[in-house]
């Protein structure tokens, strides 16, 4: 008696065995063709809704932020109330995406004092390099001159004031550059306006440190609400940024020493009517404030370090002494011509820059879209900081001040190619 098969049992055997054999071949193809599986970069655990708020340092950040490192790899992910961040640790993967995918990571968080990537933020960078191309940066030289004989002559009278003549000094060069004004003392009214807009935006915390940055609602809560001191800070850091940026553009009526703003302002005004574009004028304003507070901060922040490096390191400062005396005599003071004839003290400089670096982080970027970079998605619109004091320490001895690491070791980074971070700045 021949087997009798129900057809509607076959169909049904016919489509599980068919299912079953391009289900299986299509999981081969997607092995075969996607690689393993693409995830996001390893870090710590965060937690629901706020994510790894309560993990981030309030201080020390640099250093928290390399033990991270040391646990999750040179690339780690962290959440902040849902926003997402990654912290770069290596100068490898730092080049990687922000040098080498500069067109994607180029944009700026939206933070309060930041800049996003716009038309604005463009200006600002094409003004800068316009005005500090090698030809144009050459001829402040006569000026740095200048300024260096007047700092040797207040160390020379009273050098136990010397912080007060670094930061005269500092702020004279910048100042006189940029708005070609002349600094007379420590007591100038500028420097004291940049000082206090530098401590109450340090003091009005880091970016990504405050709630408004991740709830932007906030911005518009009145100032006697609970909970918004942070506005209250804010608006009295915005009155001493204006001010900084204000007060010293107002000397270009009736200056007519050439500085970045007198040459940007003759560059930018209508040869008819002799009139600037209002939007001109603020941005050449806002980018002369900006070279002002970040040249006079960071230039003061390295002068301490050398000279407390010098004092800790009696040995080093003598050894660069006897090559200074040896290839440029007690008869003059050493230019910038002379520095390929002094490799010691260029390291001793590398030395300072490695050992505590004017700026430990980075300023933030932001990733315009989904990025791949090896096994895993760096998700779009993360925020990406650069762990700068990190890579700096990434050498033997990391904790020792050792000029003579650059000269033992050609393959260490020079660190004046790392401290202004990476990618579009």
């Amino acid at each position: 008696m021949p087997l009798s098969v129900d057809p509607h049992l076959l169909s049904f055997s016919n489509v599980a065995v068919v299912s079953t054999v391009l289900g299986a071949a299509y999981y081969a193809y997607r092995v075969l063709n996607t690689g393993p599986t693409v995830h996001r970069p390893p870090g710590p655990k965060p937690l629901p809704f706020i994510g790894n708020v309560l993990q981030m340092p309030t201080s020390n950040q640099p250093e928290v932020f390399r033990s991270w490192a040391s646990n999750y790899g040179d690339v780690v992910y962290v959440q902040i109330f849902g926003q997402p961040m990654v912290i770069i640790d290596s100068l490898q993967a730092a080049r990687d995406l922000l040098d080498k995918r500069s067109s994607i990571y180029s944009d700026r968080p939206r933070f309060v004092l930041f800049s996003e990537l716009g038309p604005r933020f463009r200006k600002h960078r094409r003004f800068m390099n316009q005005m500090f191309n090698s030809r144009a940066v050459s001829a402040f030289r006569p000026l740095q001159h200048k300024e260096r004989l007047t700092l040797m002559e207040g160390l020379l009278i009273s050098p136990d004031n010397f912080v007060d003549h670094l930061r005269r000094y500092a702020a004279a060069t910048i100042l006189k550059i940029t708005y070609g004004h002349e600094v007379h003392s420590v007591d100038d009214q500028f420097i004291h306006l940049a000082e206090r807009a530098a401590t109450l935006t340090i003091q009005s915390g880091s970016p990504a440190a405050t709630l408004v940055d991740f709830f932007p609602a906030l911005r518009h809560i009145p100032t006697w609400a609970p909970f918004s001191d942070f506005k209250k800070d804010a608006l009295e850091t915005r009155k001493a940024v204006e001010a900084m940026m204000d007060v010293p553009y107002e000397l270009k009526t009736g200056v007519a020493i050439p500085s970045y703003t007198s040459a940007l302002l003759e560059s930018n005004t209508n040869p008819l009517d002799g009139s600037v574009l209002p939007e001109d004028e603020e941005d050449i304003k806002g980018s002369a404030g900006t070279l002002y507070a970040a040249a006079e901060d960071t230039t003061v922040a390295f002068l301490h370090t050398f000279v407390l490096a010098m004092l800790l390191h009696p040995a080093v400062l003598k050894k660069a002494q006897a090559e200074m005396d040896q290839v440029v005599g007690n008869r003059r003071l050493p230019t910038l011509e002379d520095r390929d004839s002094l490799p010691y003290f260029d390291c001793v400089l590398k030395e300072v820059l490695r050992w505590n670096p004017p700026v430990p982080l980075g300023l933030p970027h932001r990733l315009m879209e989904d990025d791949y970079y090896r096994d895993f998605v760096i998700p779009g619109g993360s925020t990406v900081l650069v762990n700068i004091y990190s890579i700096l320490q990434d050498c033997s001895d990391s904790n020792k001040f050792y000029p003579e690491r650059y000269l033992e070791d050609d393959s260490l980074p020079d660190p004046k190619d790392v401290i202004f971070g990476f990618g579009r700045r």
